[in-house]
């Protein structure tokens, strides 16, 4: 206590030799910035740009946007895909929801019809509603709920030129060549194709586009389901043919093995998104060298139909525990358009796919160097034309090596994905001996109930 009372003693004698004008415009100082550090508006923002240039770019544009807007902080997480579905589905169940978060395609009908979702028509038209690509915005009820920032193309084919040409093969054009030349690539430790068949939404993802390209959708065009077709018995059969060229492991692969396997350098022919190639550029240059992109081989149908869908933040509403929406309103849009869309759409090129059409040919051209200069590889990787998503995909037709859209859009084929449906499917026939007709009806059955079940 008397070391307490000698303190005090001391401060006071150093407080008498303070000017008493310095005092009052320090307490003024405090005075003044306790309201301003009351108004600090912070906005929650959840995405799944993991990889290391993302993120330096969302730092970087973090802290550009608060040097502009000293009264608005930016709390960013970035998780794993798997680890987004978790928080968010945790988050809404809580009402502890971030501001602005990745929402998936499937889940844009249920938490708009629900309430969750803020409207963003008005920041659409600010940017420019004409610039969007087309189907890139998928409006619900009239109003559109998520800003798209890329679009993701997961039907490249990546093959191994060094190795088709040692076996004399040249570029599967269908499914008959690329089953040839899977086998041919297969033997003395390396494997001629890839696929996952974990049960996850990739297999889920890498099954719809060979059932499309077989001619089958999973609804037709007044949602019926109609997953029991002959495309996806066709999918399946062939699948089950192609596991024999795959390494064992494929049970388990998801998203990453679909790079990480091919970068062992002992797959020949792999079909996925370009985040492979950019990442090839980055860590394993003889295999970039070595790798090229060519076209999806077309299915029975006559077209290869690539999955396509976009990327896309939303904001969340009060009614999910969102606050600050405005500065969140503010932010997204920071980070969604002009140069920061294109900045953003370099971190992994040629991957991530501007949705906007005038920002494409400037990315196109600026990230050649990343690629060497192989810029036929970024435009195959751009080209979106002739795909499909869960939710387009009902009532599709394929004529003449075109997909033609009914344009209606599914709301219950979110919550079949979310449950793993199609990759149970694909792990029945490619693991459990099942026959491809038997899986297709368990899965018809399976989606039924869910889809009576959501009509109720």
């Amino acid at each position: 206590m008397g070391g307490d009372q000698f303190h005090w003693e001391e401060n006071q004698m150093f407080l008498r030799k303070i000017p008493c004008a310095t005092i009052v415009a320090g307490v003024a100082v405090c005075l003044l910035s306790l309201p301003a550090m009351a108004q600090v508006k912070t906005v929650r923002f959840l995405h799944n740009e993991t990889d290391p240039p993302s993120i330096e770019f969302y730092n970087k544009a973090i802290n550009e946007f608060e040097a502009q807007n000293p009264d608005i902080k930016i709390a960013m997480e970035a998780v794993s895909t798997d680890g987004r579905l978790q928080k968010v589905l945790a988050a809404v169940n809580s009402k502890t929801m971030p501001e602005i978060f990745k929402i998936l395609p499937e889940e844009r009908f249920l938490f708009a019809n629900k309430g969750y979702l803020v409207p963003l028509d008005d920041m659409i038209d600010e940017i420019g509603r004409d610039d969007y690509l087309p189907g890139s915005l998928v409006p619900v009820d009239g109003k559109v709920y998520d800003v798209p920032y890329s679009l993701g193309n997961f039907s490249v084919l990546w093959q191994r030129d060094d190795l088709l040409k040692a076996k004399g093969l040249s570029t599967p054009k269908n499914w008959t060549d690329l089953e040839a030349d899977a086998k041919a690539l297969t033997g003395d430790g390396n494997y001629g194709f890839i696929f996952p068949a974990g049960k996850n939404r990739m297999t889920s993802i890498f099954l719809s586009h060979l059932i499309w390209s077989a001619g089958g959708t999973y609804f037709d065009k007044d949602l019926n389901v109609t997953f029991d077709n002959p495309g996806t018995i066709k999918a399946l059969a062939f699948l089950k043919r192609m596991a024999q060229y795959s390494p064992k492991g494929i049970g388990s692969y998801s998203y990453g093995d679909m790079i990480n396997v091919y970068m062992t350098g002992k797959v020949g022919l792999d079909i996925y998104a370009s985040r492979l190639i950019a990442n090839a550029a980055l860590t394993t240059p003889k295999l970039f060298d070595e790798t090229s992109a060519a076209a999806l081989p077309a299915g029975p149908s006559g077209v290869g139909v690539k999955f396509v869908n976009a990327n896309s933040f939303a904001l969340s509403s009060e009614a999910v525990g969102a606050k600050n929406i405005d500065a969140a309103r503010k932010f997204l849009k920071f980070i969604v358009s002009g140069d920061r869309l294109k900045e953003f759409s370099l971190t992994v090129h040629p991957h991530l796919i501007p949705p906007l059409k005038d920002v494409q040919e400037e990315v196109i051209k600026d990230g050649a160097a990343s690629l060497k200069g192989r810029e036929e590889i970024a435009r195959i990787a751009f080209d979106t034309s002739n795909s499909l998503d869960f939710e387009s995909e009902a009532g599709a037709q394929f004529k003449d090596g075109k997909v033609i859209r009914s344009g209606v859009i599914n709301p219950y084929i979110g919550s079949i994905v979310a449950r793993g449906i199609p990759a149970e499917v694909v792990q029945r026939v490619v693991f459990q001996d099942e026959t491809p007709e038997d899986a297709a009806a368990w899965g018809q059955k399976r989606m039924q109930d869910i889809v009576d079940n959501l009509k109720k």
